[in-house]
């Protein structure tokens, strides 16, 4: 089973699809709500919420929908990814403001072109590496983590164990090359 999600996640990736990613999420969940320690019915929640944004943001225009990356983590949502101009960024985060059950926003858009499907690509080969290095490296509760990579800069969100978890994933993901930088947006498991 690990196999095949792993083979799974790498088409996925190189796909450089964005709504293919969430399924595939959903899909990731199922496999291992064992390991998680939210209930399955958060992650429900979580994927519908990212579906109705999604389809929020492509009624407003298409592109949105497809140039920024979004990732729902207990009702905070994380965008990453490029547009064009100020406006659009602005209509995206306001977009993603009035749909109903969103907590809190990350915004990371940059204000450049969408990144090129060749690095888009790279930003997925070396996410999925990570997300590999977590699954076998002893200590941490990989299930409990949402990993986004976009212009080789790793956006991390989930739950931590404890501070020494948070060390170890750190390290995994400083080890892994073309990573620039990490953004942290986790909560500790008793918080």
């Amino acid at each position: 089973m690990f196999r095949l999600c792993l083979f799974i996640s790498c088409l996925i990736c190189l796909s450089g699809c964005q709504w293919a990613g969430t399924i595939f999420s959903a899909t990731h969940k199922v496999a291992s709500v064992v390991m998680d320690d939210r209930s399955l019915s958060d992650d429900y929640t979580d994927t519908k919420l990212n579906l109705l944004i999604r389809n929020a943001l492509s009624q407003r225009k298409l592109s949105y929908a497809v140039d920024i990356e979004l990732t729902v983590f207990e009702g905070a949502v994380l965008l990453n990814g490029a547009l064009p101009d100020e406006h659009y960024i602005e209509e995206v985060v306001k977009t993603v403001w009035q749909t109903n059950g969103v907590e809190k926003v990350y915004n990371y858009i940059r204000l450049d072109e969408p990144l090129s499907i060749d690095k888009v690509n790279e930003d997925a080969l070396v996410s999925a590496k990570i997300r590999y290095e977590l699954s076998i490296t002893r200590g941490i509760s990989s299930a409990n983590y949402k990993i986004t990579m976009e212009n080789k800069t790793v956006y991390l969100m989930g739950i931590i164990q404890d501070e020494t978890e948070l060390n170890k994933v750190i390290a995994v993901i400083k080890n892994t090359v073309n990573v620039k930088d990490i953004i942290i947006l986790n909560r500790f498991q008793n918080n």
